[in-house]
C-alpha cells in the first residue's frame, strides 16, 4: 500500500493541524500568509468528513476520465435527471420556470428531453431572488456562500451545503493530481497565491495547503517555496508574470507543476513560463457557479471535467462556436441547470482518448466573453482568440521586450495597445515587433479604418474583482479624444 492509499487516521484525533503556523518559517513571510481572513473557522469535524469523502471517492474520480463516452453519457443523464427533479421539488424558481415550459418530474428520458428545458442566466437568477429561496428552504442545514459578479457586474450569492462543498473539494484535489501527473502523497504540500485561503488547510493533517497573498514580493516567495518544497504552485497569471522576472527554475525546489486560474492567460504565455520555471504551467477553467469546468492537460488540451459539469453548445455557428451552457453536477442545494456561462467556445467530441489518458470531451477553442471581442462595425467582431494568438506570436518574442500588454478598444475606430517594456527608454514602436503587431492588428478590421495607438506607462485596467484583463472594450464610447 502506498502512502497515498493509506487509511484515514484515527477519528479520535482531537486537534486541527496548524498548517499556516508551520508554513510561517520566518518573520518576513508571516504578514503575507493568509489565515485571519478565512471565512469560517476550521473545525475537526469538517476535516474528518472531507478526508473520509476523499478516501471514498478518489478511486472513482481517478477512473472517471477513462470511462467510455457511452458510459459517461449514461451516468451524466441519470445525474441530471436527479438534479432536475430535485430542483423542481425544492426551488420555486425552477418549479415555475419548468411548469411554464410544460415540464413535469419524470419527463426526462433522453438527452433530447433535457435539451428542451429553458436556458437560464445570471440575470434571471438575480431578478428571481433564487438565493433567498435557497436560504428559506435550507432550514437547519449548514450553508456556505460566495458572492460573485465577475465581468457582468451582477451580484449573485451562491450557496452550497456540506455535501456539495465536499464534492467540489474532492474534485479539486483530484485536479491537483492531474496537474502533477500522479497520485498525491498525504505529506505533499500545495502552495497557492490568492486573495483568500482555502476553506480547509489540510485533511486531518494530510495534503496541506498554504495560501500566500499576491502582494508577497516574488523574491521572498521563491525563498519560501525553497523551504516548503511544495509539489504544486497555484497562482494568478499576473503574479507569474512578476515571478518570471526572478528567472528561477522552480523544479530545483520540488515544484512539479504550476496551475493558473481566475485570470485569462494565453497558451504562449504559459509555454514561456514553463520554459522559465522548468515545470509545466497549465490552466484551469472554472467559475463560482459551475466550479471546475475544464483543465489543461500536459498535452495542452482542455478536457471537460465531466463528472462535475455537463457542457453543451446548443446553438453553434458554422465553425462550431457557441455559448457554453453548463449544468453543475455537484450542487443539489442551489442548482445551476442549463446555465449560460457567458463564454464562447467550440467543443470537440473525439472518439480517440488523449495521449494523457483522458477520454473526456475537449474545448478545442476558447473565444471568451462577448465583451472581449473587438467591434468591427455594427455587424462584425474580431474574436478575442484571434487577437490573443497575434499577441502570443509577436509580443511574446524576446526581441519585443514586452513585459505586459493590454489591448483596449476605446472607440469604434480606435484601439490602444498598452505596454510595459523591460527597457522603458526604448520607444521606437513604428518599426520592429510592436510596429508589426499594430499593422497586423489594424488589418484584421474590414469595416472600420482602425487606428491603433501604442501607449506606455498607463495604468492597466482591471475587472471589477481586481483581476487583470488582456483584451476588452471600453464602452460606452465617452472618452474625450
Amino acid at each position: 500500500m502506498s502512502k497515498s492509499d493509506s487509511p484515514v487516521p484515527s477519528l479520535g484525533t482531537s486537534t486541527v493541524r496548524d498548517v499556516e503556523n508551520e508554513a510561517t518559517t520566518n518573520g518576513r513571510i508571516a504578514e503575507y500568509i493568509r489565515r485571519s481572513d478565512r471565512p469560517a473557522q476550521e473545525i475537526l469535524k469538517s476535516q474528518i468528513r472531507l478526508r473520509r469523502r476523499w478516501e471514498h471517492d478518489k478511486i472513482r474520480l481517478r477512473a472517471h476520465g477513462r470511462m467510455t463516452p457511452e458510459e459517461r453519457a449514461e451516468w451524466q443523464l441519470e445525474t441530471v435527471r436527479t438534479i432536475v427533479n430535485s430542483a423542481y421539488a425544492t426551488v420555486p424558481f425552477y418549479r415555475e420556470l419548468y411548469s411554464n415550459a410544460g415540464f413535469e418530474p419524470g419527463d426526462i428520458i433522453t438527452w433530447s428531453d433535457f435539451e428542451q428545458l429553458p436556458i437560464v442566466d445570471k440575470r434571471m437568477l438575480v431578478e428571481s431572488g433564487v438565493s433567498a429561496e435557497i436560504v428559506r428552504s435550507a432550514e437547519k442545514r449548514a450553508l456556505h456562500s460566495v458572492r460573485t459578479s465577475g465581468s457582468s457586474g451582477l451580484d449573485l450569492t451562491i450557496y452550497q451545503d456540506n455535501e456539495s462543498l465536499d464534492y467540489r473539494a474532492a474534485c479539486n484535489l483530484w485536479h491537483c493530481e492531474l496537474l502533477v501527473g500522479h497520485a498525491l502523497e498525504p505529506d505533499d504540500w500545495r502552495y497557492s497565491v490568492y486573495f483568500k485561503p482555502e476553506r480547509l488547510s489540510s485533511l486531518l493533517g494530510a495534503y496541506p495547503v498554504v495560501t500566500v497573498s499576491h502582494h508577497c514580493p516574488p523574491r521572498l516567495l521563491v525563498e519560501h517555496i525553497a523551504e516548503l518544497r511544495p509539489k504544486l504552485l497555484m497562482a494568478y497569471p499576473s503574479y507569474l508574470q512578476r515571478l518570471a522576472e526572478e528567472k528561477v527554475a522552480l523544479d530545483l525546489f520540488g515544484v512539479e507543476a504550476i496551475c493558473t486560474n481566475s485570470e485569462r492567460s494565453t497558451r504562449g504565455e504559459r509555454l514561456r513560463y514553463s520554459r522559465i520555471f522548468r515545470v509545466p504551467v497549465l490552466d484551469e477553467y472554472s467559475s463560482n457557479e459551475l466550479s471546475l469546468i475544464a483543465y489543461e492537460c500536459r498535452e495542452r488540451r482542455y478536457h471537460l471535467v465531466e463528472n462535475n459539469v455537463y457542457a453543451e453548445v446548443p446553438e453553434a455557428d458554422d465553425e462550431g462556436f457557441g455559448r457554453l451552457i453548463g449544468t453543475s453536477l455537484g450542487n443539489l442545494l442551489m442548482p445551476f441547470i442549463r446555465y449560460d456561462q457567458g463564454d464562447v467556445v467550440r467543443l470537440e467530441d473525439s472518439r480517440t482518448p488523449c495521449a494523457c489518458g483522458s477520454s473526456c470531451r475537449v474545448i478545442s477553442a476558447f473565444r471568451g466573453r462577448e465583451g472581449e471581442h473587438l467591434l468591427d462595425g455594427p455587424l462584425r467582431t474580431v474574436p478575442a482568440d484571434i487577437v490573443l494568438e497575434l499577441c502570443d506570436r509577436i509580443l511574446l518574442r524576446d526581441t519585443s521586450r514586452v513585459q505586459q500588454y493590454q489591448v483596449a478598444q476605446i472607440a469604434p475606430d480606435r484601439i490602444e495597445v498598452r505596454l510595459k517594456r523591460s527597457d522603458p527608454m526604448r520607444r521606437s514602436d513604428e518599426d520592429g515587433d510592436v510596429g508589426e503587431f499594430t499593422r497586423i492588428l489594424s488589418a484584421l478590421f474590414v469595416n472600420e479604418t482602425m487606428r491603433v495607438d501604442v501607449v506606455h506607462d498607463r495604468e492597466f485596467a482591471t475587472l471589477p474583482s481586481g483581476k487583470r484583463c488582456l483584451i476588452y472594450r471600453e464602452e460606452p464610447w465617452d472618452r474625450i479624444r
